[in-house]
């Protein structure tokens, strides 16, 4: 069984596209990762090594990103107005490309928690069988979330005509 820097290391990218999917800005998403990481160190003891290494980690990161969304909806109101320009911008070669990926990320960002974690995973290639493992679904339940979830992305994100 890797050790925890070995598991933070190999799944860093996933605990920091959770954390910046489930923050409201750049300072946010470092403490979110921070407590990700803290909460996956803390877990690994318990993890069942006939599982995806990969689903379990997902599976903490998601539960503490919506644990910490939970405490921020008691301090939104504290810090409402307060914006310092996150998500950043993205760096794709082109100004259309950059547009359309900022709404895709714009359009997760405004999902719920269930189908924002849903589409976190779709995007990652994670199985149905995965993601159903992740977040405590069958996989058909997954399969038909996800297919629905496409639908209406093709529909909310398709250009005006």
């Amino acid at each position: 069984m890797p050790g925890a820097r070995e598991v933070l290391e190999q799944y860093g990218s996933i605990i920091f596209r959770v954390a910046r999917s489930y923050a409201h800005s750049a300072a946010d998403a470092d403490d979110l990762a921070q407590d990700i990481s803290i909460q996956v160190w803390r877990s690994l003891s318990n993890y069942d090594p006939s599982r995806k290494l990969s689903t379990w980690v997902y599976r903490v990161a998601l539960n503490v990103a919506l644990s910490h969304q939970r405490k921020e909806v008691r301090r939104k109101q504290q810090a409402a107005g307060l914006n310092d320009g996150w998500p950043p911008k993205p760096d794709p070669a082109s100004p259309l490309q950059a547009e359309r990926v900022q709404q895709l990320q714009d359009w997760i960002r405004r999902l719920p928690p269930l189908d924002r974690a849903l589409m976190l995973l779709h995007l990652d290639a994670f199985s149905h069988q995965e993601i159903a493992a992740a977040l405590g679904i069958s996989a058909s339940n997954a399969g038909t979330k996800i297919s629905r979830l496409k639908a209406r992305m093709a529909k909310d994100l398709s250009p005006a005509k």
